[in-house]
């Protein structure tokens, strides 16, 4: 095994350690506030079992899960929340609704400001889970211009870079499917002169931008399938917003019909 894949499996530890936790936190916690609310004397002791229970079970399954070799937990993982795979070519491409950061990809998009601030959002969500040098960077590699990418530390996230794209010229400006488009291909670009072979992007310009979910995914889709690809060969769609999700999930339908 080469040094490039020994440092990827070390990251698919790193990330699946990680998502361990934070899963076994957010089972955890629950239980946690019963337990204190009983003490209190604002719980009947039932109700605590029944929590206690619940969280036996559910850590059982999850201790399980985790015990099976990385490959095969992200497989697992894959499987309960992609809502919609295909290939363009000889990528392959897949919709699935989650958190960003709680993904394992060489590198993730970040729907940014022109001014490199991670304020809220998307963004906001991959500073604090990956730390503030994330957004130090970006500030000093900014302004971003419609069209550019620029790439900047992941920070505390397993993945190896942010990419960062802005789809309005200015804070909080207005977009356009355009616009998306270019940031889109923006990304895929540099993602491939870093010789990335897996990149996960969030719906761009749905939030201050007023793009539609259904323009911003088919303009996310035209980019994919316009561009032509050498090192990336996985491309994740990725939103916490069902509807966007739905949006990806149509427009990759609508081109496996007519690919069919």
């Amino acid at each position: 095994m080469g040094r490039k894949e020994e440092a990827r499996e070390d990251r698919k530890l790193k990330f699946i350690e990680t998502l361990k936790r934070r899963q076994a936190r957010d089972l955890l916690e629950p239980l946690g506030r019963k337990i204190q609310a009983f003490a209190e004397g604002k719980l009947a002791p039932e109700e605590v079992f029944k929590a206690v229970h619940h969280a036996e079970v559910q850590g059982e399954k999850l201790t399980k899960r985790y015990r099976n070799r990385p490959d095969v937990v992200l497989a697992e993982i894959a499987m309960d929340v992609n809502k919609f795979t295909t290939e363009i070519g000889e990528v392959g491409i897949k919709a699935r609704q989650g958190d960003i950061t709680s993904l394992f990809a060489d590198a993730i998009v970040n729907p940014a400001d022109p001014r490199g601030t991670m304020a809220d959002g998307v963004a906001g969500a991959i500073k604090a889970a990956g730390g503030g040098d994330i957004e130090k960077e970006a500030v000093a590699k900014a302004p971003i211009a419609v069209g550019a990418a620029v790439a900047t530390t992941a920070g505390g996230l397993s993945n190896l870079y942010v990419i960062h794209v802005a789809v309005a010229s200015e804070p909080g400006g207005a977009s356009s499917a355009e616009n998306v488009k270019l940031a889109a291909s923006a990304a895929l670009k540099l993602a491939e002169e870093l010789k990335m072979e897996s990149i996960a992007i969030p719906g761009l310009g749905t939030g201050a931008g007023k793009v539609s979910a259904e323009e911003s995914a088919g303009a996310i889709l035209e980019a994919v399938r316009a561009h032509r690809a050498k090192c990336i060969s996985d491309i994740t769609l990725i939103d916490r917003d069902e509807t966007v999700v739905q949006a990806f999930v149509r427009v990759l339908e609508r081109f496996d019909e007519e690919n069919a």
